[in-house]
């Protein structure tokens, strides 16, 4: 006698259809690091676990903080699988705890993420439609004040045009991507770490991925992106609050060209395509602590593509403007009190 054969068990179709489109969503990485961030920390994680159409892993690192931090970090971690909490047995600060953050992730996409912002619930899906071949994806942000109101201003306004595309160098000069608005493919980690110790991990990363596939912009504010005197980007302060923000204005001049040189040896010791032209800018940087001028003119006019301010027109236009710029960077830095060294360590 034969057995009998039994019946095939399959899912209601309704069930195999939302399985399907859940396989089918994309896989996100958000790396938030925290220190002391009670006070809009759960606005912050609210808009976190509301995001919609992705398949979502939420990194986060406590940087020993000594408020009430940890204790909301752990309430939402014990009610949301999706959260995972590391918490830093010593102090780490800001740029090594992203590094670890971002290591952490296992997503093929990551989006690094700030403790005091509130995301649109769709702000992930909507960058990771937009990425496409990119490296990168990065969204525009609306300013909101200390408790949450809109200050009818975007980042775009302070920022002027928002770059996209594959020119580095453009990046090197003036970044526009924040942190908090980039959606950023894991490949990418493999050329930014270690991030150099004197550039903000946004920066470098955008240089990294437009140096790869190149940078997609998003046109709309899907983030509200909070400014208090504490927060760490001066981006959408008045100026009074600008200035507590940025100790040693005296140096100001100084520390923008050390950056800029700093930047142009970065990218100099890579073999990425504008590696030559930035070492190119190191060159002509130290000259110019000499009086020697004729590289920086040399330079300004052949990558006059990339020099600000793109709102110039004309191409010899913005050469020539981004070329007194350096001169007057230079003669008023030689002015400004030295720190512990020489302009560029000369």
């Amino acid at each position: 006698m034969s057995a009998r054969r039994r019946p095939e068990v399959r899912m209601p179709e309704v069930v195999e259809a939302a399985v399907a489109r859940q396989i089918a969503l994309p896989r996100v990485s958000v790396a938030l690091c925290v220190y002391n961030g009670e006070r809009w920390l759960k606005a912050q994680l609210d808009s976190l676990v509301a995001q919609r159409d992705v398949q979502l892993e939420i990194i986060v690192v406590d940087d020993c903080s000594t408020d009430r931090s940890r204790d909301i970090l752990r309430w939402y971690a014990r009610r949301d699988s999706r959260i995972q909490l590391h918490e830093n047995p010593t102090n780490l600060g800001h740029l090594r705890s992203f590094e670890k953050c971002m290591a952490l992730c296992t997503s093929p996409l990551i989006a690094p993420c700030d403790q005091d912002d509130i995301w649109h619930p769709r702000k992930l899906a909507i960058l990771a439609e937009a990425i496409g071949d990119s490296d990168m994806a990065y969204c525009d942000s609306a300013y909101i004040d200390e408790a949450g109101r809109p200050l009818n201003r975007r980042i775009s306004d302070d920022l002027g045009p928002m770059h996209a595309g594959h020119d580095a160098l453009r990046y090197a000069f003036q970044n526009t991507v924040s942190g908090h608005a980039m959606l950023v493919r894991r490949r990418v980690l493999d050329k930014a770490p270690p991030f150099p110790k004197e550039l903000y991990h946004d920066w470098w990363l955008a240089i990294c991925a437009a140096s790869g596939n190149g940078v997609t912009y998003v046109d709309e504010p899907l983030v509200q992106f909070r400014r208090h005197v504490d927060a760490a980007s001066p981006l959408g302060k008045d100026d009074s609050t600008k200035h507590k923000a940025l100790p040693g204005k005296c140096t100001r001049n100084r520390k923008w060209l050390e950056q800029l040189d700093y930047m142009m040896q970065a990218i100099g010791s890579t073999d990425w395509p504008a590696a030559e032209h930035a070492r190119d800018w190191h060159s002509a940087l130290r000259s110019s602590l000499i009086s020697d001028y004729r590289g920086l003119l040399k330079l300004s006019w052949r990558d006059r593509a990339s020099v600000p301010p793109w709102n110039a027109g004309f191409g010899w236009l913005r050469a020539v403007r981004f070329y007194a710029r350096l001169r007057r960077k230079v003669n008023r830095a030689r002015r400004e009190p030295a720190l512990t060294t020489p302009l560029f360590g000369a």
